[in-house]
């Protein structure tokens, strides 16, 4: 079977790094993501995947995709549908409801209700690729720190241990809410292929060398809330 490496993984944020222009090196990148509940979650996803070009497009988005939960999601029949760019002002500025959008919107045939909307700074990303179509899975938790750099510092730690332990095609991503209930709070993304190298990853976690840096991080951390899914790219800006 072929082994894909981190530097080919497909991530939330992974080719963000690639879109930044070098005058925008002191920009980070930011993250928007709506939270979608409705009774036909496949005929939405299929939506996105028919229109989330367009609309990314439209509002200037790096990368776009979608995201169905398999455990830990707030609500029934939720969906995640979610933007990344390569700085706030870009993503604060975005028209979220400019006419291309709204055009899309009449050729959703699904009712959707948009529950939540929430915006992200990227404070750690691993280098990658991406395109349209391709998948991945995702364990996502939301943290409290009293220390993010630290945090980030140990997240670091468990990455650079992953690769060592036979793990390189797993990506760790680190985002800080700006909005909501959770803001201030981080939402640290561990990221596989598939639901299979997810949860083998997730396996690992029990090992030694996982144990000790998961200790060292538990003094620093408290879990708020821990969900996973599986994720389709719908867009991605050419460079």
């Amino acid at each position: 079977m072929h082994k894909e490496t981190k530097d080919r993984s497909v991530g939330i944020a992974v080719g963000l790094m690639l879109t930044m222009i070098a005058g925008q090196a002191l920009a980070r990148p930011a993250m928007t993501v709506l939270t979608i509940n409705t009774k036909n979650p496949m005929s939405y996803m299929q939506w996105v995947k028919d229109s989330g070009a367009v609309i990314g497009e439209s509002i200037d988005a790096a990368v776009g995709g979608v995201c169905l939960p398999s455990a830990g999601y707030y609500g029934p029949g939720e969906i995640y549908y979610w933007h990344l760019f390569a700085d706030h002002a870009t993503a604060m500025g975005a028209e979220q409801y400019n006419p291309t959008v709204m055009g899309e919107l009449k050729k959703l045939k699904a009712e959707r209700v948009v529950s939540r909307g929430d915006a992200y700074s990227v404070l750690m990303v691993e280098p990658g690729d991406y395109e349209v179509g391709e998948t991945f899975s995702n364990w996502n938790i939301v943290v409290s720190t009293r220390d993010p750099a630290k945090y980030v510092s140990e997240v670091k730690r468990m990455s650079a241990a992953a690769d060592e332990n036979g793990f390189s095609d797993i990506s760790f991503t680190i985002y800080q809410y700006l909005t909501g209930e959770n803001a201030g709070k981080l939402m640290a993304v561990i990221q596989a292929p598939n639901g299979n190298r997810l949860g083998a990853m997730l396996d690992a976690l029990e090992t030694e060398w996982a144990s000790r840096i998961l200790g060292d991080m538990a003094k620093i951390r408290r879990y708020d809330h821990g969900f996973t899914m599986n994720c389709e790219v719908v867009h991605a800006a050419a460079s």
